[in-house]
């Protein structure tokens, strides 16, 4: 992971109020994705209230992801790194479960831009060994 990305996200957090940290230990890790920039997602209270409600589940650990700023794209391409969340700076591969709030049409777009980026297929591939299915 970029040691700038990094630092960025730290200094977030570090102006955050109501940020929820919690251990991932026997937990269903959830990525909240707002795929705008940091700002936009914030400013959202829709966002924010699914992130408080995921949190206030016993057995969920909620993180939130948003789409790198134009330039953190190009140190995450340098880098070989990959979108994270803020509160752990964990891969969003290391999620069990993503959830995308999308607010503007424009913004469609950049959910597939943050899947590119973190090397998560748009499709999922199923098959069924016994029936001889493929999809």
């Amino acid at each position: 992971m970029s040691w700038t990305l990094k630092k960025k996200a730290q200094a977030l957090l570090v102006e955050e109020q109501g940020t929820v940290r919690k251990d991932w230990g026997g937990k269903v890790a959830f990525a909240l994705v707002y795929p705008n920039s940091y700002a936009v997602g914030m400013s959202n209270l829709g966002f924010q209230t699914i992130y408080r409600h995921l949190n206030a589940l016993p057995d969920v650990v909620c993180e939130r992801v948003f789409f790198p700023d134009p330039e953190d794209v190009t140190e995450l391409r340098r880098t070989g790194g990959v979108p994270f969340s803020l509160e752990s700076l964990r891969p969003l591969t290391d999620f069990h479960m993503l959830g995308f709030s999308v607010t503007y049409e424009g913004d469609y777009i950049n959910v597939l831009r943050l899947l590119a980026l973190a090397g998560i297929p748009r499709r999922s591939r199923i098959s069924d060994p016994i029936n001889g299915f493929s999809a």
